[in-house]
């Protein structure tokens, strides 16, 4: 295939991706099509697949039967005799070869090390499934912040204007003002932290999707229902059947125990087999002799007996075998300790929405009317503005505990446990 062609090739991706993009960016995505797009084009996924094709491109080295070249070796000179000089010359053939079946074992090894990089890559994945799933409930919690947020602007901004009209007439002291444009602010100020928390969720996501556009990805969807998490004895056989770190694990321990037999294997010498052919001058009347030879040689394991390649492979092993138990007992341990902290966010968020949050709306209207049956003054008004607003916070808070927390331990159980609903 000649320079154009790749070209041609090269201009179709790009016009295709860049459609792509442009098109998701005109639209809000969901979800899937979120995990969709990273799975493509997140940079963590793309260097995984690369260390895959890394271990590939070794394991064609291994496929050779014969590891090394045969030699060849050529001489030739001359013979003095008495009568003259006769020309003599040799051609020989070497090739060193493998027994014991170290070539089955490299063959074996190699696999191996395929077999580790594709569940690295499939971690990979995940963790980048987890990041992503984590981020777009982030977005929606950080939405609802802003729509917290402007309900109490408004509720401040009707506030400072009722107040400025009984200062026109003379009702209320100017110092009332100043509460109510402090109250203001501090509603403006939410809702500004609000919004930037959303713009910096949104740069997050597009770096771990791999999102190149210059417009920031947009989301849709609704947040899952709040509910405690699953029994832990079902949580720790989800994990061990479906996390990629467990597999990748179990995959390190069997390409180091693969690896220890092969370095064991490896004291076994490696015979090479030649083939030679000699012709030798003599004097006249005699004719000339032609010699065959064939010939073996064997290294004699005596002074290198790869000690350092099998004591290091031992050592891999046991370092495999101790990081695989220690992967086992930290994701259990982080389950159960996701666990009891969801539990635990459930029953937070469930305080609030058991009376507090219903009802934001009715005690905010309630607050405005006795201020304005003057009932309570400004100051009382502020006051109880302000806890109404620490307690709203707290909600989201909890609410921020409660859908990270359950990312998280999806994330350790290694598959879905809740579905977003995808609606637009």
């Amino acid at each position: 295939m000649g320079l154009l062609s790749y070209i041609k090739i090269w201009l179709v991706i790009t016009i295709v991706n860049s459609i792509f993009v442009s098109s998701a960016s005109a639209e809000a995505l969901s979800l899937p099509e979120l995990l969709s797009f990273a799975h493509s084009n997140s940079p963590y996924i793309k260097r995984a697949e690369g260390e895959v094709g890394l271990a590939r491109a070794q394991k064609l080295g291994a496929e050779n039967s014969l590891q090394k070249n045969p030699e060849l070796s050529i001489s030739a000179g001359g013979r003095t005799l008495p009568r003259g000089t006769g020309l003599e010359f040799e051609v020989g053939l070497q090739q060193e070869f493998e027994i014991g079946g170290k070539a089955t074992l490299r063959r074996k090894l190699a696999a191996r090390h395929i077999s580790r990089s594709q569940a690295e890559l499939a971690e990979s994945q995940w963790k980048v499934h987890v990041e992503v799933h984590r981020l777009y409930v982030d977005i929606l919690l950080a939405r609802k912040r802003i729509e917290q947020a402007e309900r109490f602007v408004s509720y401040a901004l009707s506030v400072r204007d009722i107040v400025r009209k009984q200062i026109d007439v003379g009702e209320e002291s100017p110092l009332a003002l100043l509460v109510a444009e402090a109250d203001l602010a501090r509603a403006r100020e939410l809702e500004v932290g609000a919004r930037q928390l959303e713009d910096s969720l949104r740069v997050q996501l597009a770096t771990t999707m791999g999102w190149e556009s210059s417009d920031l990805p947009t989301i849709s969807g609704n947040l899952p229902e709040v509910r405690p998490a699953p029994a832990v004895d079902e949580l720790i056989a989800s994990m061990s059947e479906n996390h990629p770190s467990v597999r990748a694990s179990n995959e390190a321990l069997d390409a180091s125990r693969t690896k220890l037999e092969f370095e064991e294997r490896a004291l076994w010498p490696d015979p090479t087999l030649g083939v030679s052919y000699a012709r030798e001058a003599a004097a006249a009347p005699e004719d000339p002799a032609h010699i065959w030879m064939l010939s073996l040689s064997v290294p004699l394991p005596s002074f290198n007996l790869n000690e350092e390649g099998r004591a290091m492979a031992a050592a891999e092993l046991e370092i495999a075998n101790q990081e695989q138990m220690a992967t086992h007992l930290k994701l259990k341990a982080e389950l159960r300790e996701k666990v009891s902290a969801l539990n635990a966010a459930v029953e937070r968020v469930a305080i609030y929405e058991a009376g507090v949050i219903p009802q934001i709306e009715k005690n905010l209207s309630l607050l405005q009317r006795s201020w304005d049956l003057g009932e309570v003054d400004i100051h009382q008004v502020s006051q109880m503005r302000e806890r109404l607003l620490e307690a709203s916070d707290q909600h989201m808070d909890a609410l921020t505990a409660y859908y990270e927390t359950a990312a998280e331990l999806e994330g350790l159980a290694g598959q879905e446990l809740w579905i977003v609903s995808e609606d637009k």
